[in-house]
């Protein structure tokens, strides 16, 4: 169950379904060895960022990361950024993790669960950013409530953010990008709209996929108010 910022349960609809995917043995083996080094506990005691990373440092949060293209590239092009990827499907979990590894990445940590679980163990607020790039786009209209751009999830998330950080998103889906042009501009705290592809955006499987279709990409950034 979700809390609310004085502690009380909320209810905020799951937005995710993990999905059952079998590994190879190797995959499956780096998986269970690589996440207790790299991997951040969704449950525990209040943390910091600084105590995860051992330094003080700009800190973003990647919701949604899937198998970490975006991340890793991220991190490598960021290095004075401290970068944590949330996701909850563990084959793509377990190729992040096997790609953090291989470039040594000191900059970079991985939450293998829900990232709006997550946050509730950090001090508010922690992120100079929130990347949400290309999430599940739940098309059927009964499914809406599902999306992780929504009132209440951008309500519990814009106090994590400092005053100056950004929110940023893309969508490869119309009626999201509109869904999140009016959830975000509805907010007291944000200040953005739609933007031009940023060019330090890397490029996902899911975004090529969505071209290849014949889809336009929205990119969006709202940044939250001093």
């Amino acid at each position: 169950m979700m809390r609310a910022l004085d502690g009380r349960p909320m209810a905020v609809a799951r937005t995710f379904k993990p999905r059952r995917r079998k590994m190879s043995r190797a995959r499956s083996t780096a998986f269970e060895e690589l996440l207790p080094i790299f991997g951040l506990d969704v449950e525990g005691p209040p943390t910091s960022a600084e105590e995860i990373f051992e330094r003080s440092a700009p800190v973003a949060l990647e919701i949604g990361s899937g198998a970490g293209e975006a991340a890793i590239a991220s991190a490598l092009a960021e290095p004075d950024v401290d970068l944590i990827a949330a996701d909850v499907h563990t084959p793509g979990i377990a190729r992040l993790l096997v790609d953090l590894h291989s470039h040594e990445l000191t900059n970079l940590r991985v939450i293998h669960g829900d990232a709006l679980e997550f946050v509730m163990r950090l001090p508010r607020p922690t992120f100079t950013e929130i990347r949400v790039w290309f999430p599940d786009p739940w098309p059927k209209p009964r499914q809406r409530q599902r999306r992780l751009v929504t009132e209440p999830i951008i309500g519990l998330l814009v106090p994590w953010i400092v005053g100056g950080g950004r929110l940023r998103m893309a969508t490869d889906i119309d009626d999201y990008a509109e869904q999140m042009l009016a959830v975000c501009s509805e907010h007291p705290e944000l200040d953005g709209g739609i933007v031009e592809r940023p060019s330090d955006r890397p490029v996902t499987r899911f975004e090529r996929k969505g071209v290849e279709a014949g889809r336009a990409v929205t990119d969006l950034v709202f940044v939250r108010k001093l």
